[in-house]
């Protein structure tokens, strides 16, 4: 998995046991790996939306996937294991355009890596391209993880929201006892993708550690009201949104306009953005308040970030997915790893109650290994 901060890709092996509507998951290794030298600097520009060649995007296609399975290799290795032992790779890829449908126009997205050379690098049955048969089927292709985390981490008496936070914020709703059809989840909006562009440009450090700078500021509330009128925050369900929406040159538009504030001023300010908009996305959408929010992503380690979402949702308690047993820095991978595993299983692995599809569909483009 690599999210839409492009900070690199992150690999979890794990093993499954039990049946597909109640899986057991126990991670035997994970390994977080930069992409290689000059490879983030040539997905950037095409994430950002910037005129690329076919042939340069092509080459990014096979180079992604060749890094996922060097990723994909190592992660092995660090368990004790080889290849065969493995029953298949989920690849997501990385995302440089993801278009949810308006109107009568139906959407379309695009993850590099193509799954074929990870599936002949590894000798291992790969399976990519998990957005694309959702979209088809009239839905957002996003998000994905809810039914994963409607198979691992729903609980029969408490309602749970789990609340990812990479580069775009999202939420899966869980009520008490759910049936996947009772299963809400959608995009809330910017998370990281803000704060580490902001980070980047006042800083020149990849992002605000700890959240430290924006602890000692002070929210601006008129510029955060004016952020908070964004339309993709009165949009219902279903969802979804991107770097087109919050990526760089939104960035930009925010530093531009908070041009008299001090660096730890607007990085409190573009912080609460995250917490706020978070925080009326359950008021306006979630059908009761959960009494627990799990946290998974980039975003936990941002102690600033995670203290005032914990301040905003109360009485709700807001604690890690750790847990709950899943690591909260490799949660996505873990999903995608379980989305390929339903794949090769011939089982569905969207929802449409999320993602607004016409039905449920298997996901994914499979790869015969070796």
């Amino acid at each position: 998995m690599s999210g839409t901060s492009l900070d690199g890709i992150d690999a979890a092996l794990i093993a499954i046991e039990g049946s597909a509507e109640q899986p057991e998951v126990e991670t035997l290794a994970t390994l977080a790996v930069p992409y290689p030298a000059g490879l983030r600097e040539r997905l950037l520009p095409v994430a950002e939306g910037e005129a690329v060649s076919v042939g340069a995007i092509s080459a990014l296609h096979r180079d992604v996937a060749i890094a996922f399975a060097e990723a994909a290799q190592q992660v092995i290795e660090a368990a004790g294991l080889s290849g065969a032992a493995i029953a298949c790779i989920g690849s997501h890829g990385q995302t440089v355009h993801h278009q949810p449908p308006t109107g009568s126009a139906p959407g379309h997205t695009l993850q590099l890596g193509e799954g074929a050379w990870i599936a002949e690098r590894t000798g291992v049955t790969t399976v990519s391209n998990f957005r694309s048969r959702d979209m088809a089927a009239g839905g957002q292709g996003a998000p994905l993880v809810p039914l994963v985390d409607y198979l691992l981490l729903r609980h029969p008496e408490r309602a749970r929201c789990i609340q990812n936070l990479g580069g775009i914020g999202n939420v899966t709703y869980l009520p008490a006892g759910a049936t996947p059809k009772q299963v809400l989840a959608f995009d809330t909006g910017p998370a990281n993708l803000l704060i580490d562009a902001v980070a980047q440009q006042l800083t020149g450090r990849p992002f605000d550690r700890d959240g430290a700078l924006a602890a000692a500021g002070q929210v601006d509330s008129r510029l955060l009201a004016g952020w908070l009128a964004d339309p993709y925050f009165a949009l219902p369900p279903p969802k979804s949104t991107g770097r087109e929406s919050f990526g760089y040159a939104r960035a930009g538009q925010l530093l531009a306009e908070a041009a008299h504030l001090s660096p730890a001023d607007l990085l409190a300010t573009v912080s609460e953005l995250t917490v706020e908009s978070i925080a009326r996305a359950y008021g306006d959408w979630l059908p009761t308040a959960p009494a627990e929010v799990f946290l998974g992503g980039g975003g936990v380690r941002n102690r600033y970030l995670v203290r005032r979402l914990r301040e905003r949702l109360a009485p709700a308690t807001v604690a890690s997915t750790a847990e709950v047993g899943i690591d909260s820095d490799f949660k996505e991978a873990i999903a995608f790893a379980v989305l390929a595993w339903l794949r090769c299983s011939n089982r569905p692995g969207n929802l449409p109650s999320v993602s607004g599809a016409a039905r449920a569909v298997l996901l994914g483009d499979v790869h015969p290994g070796r």
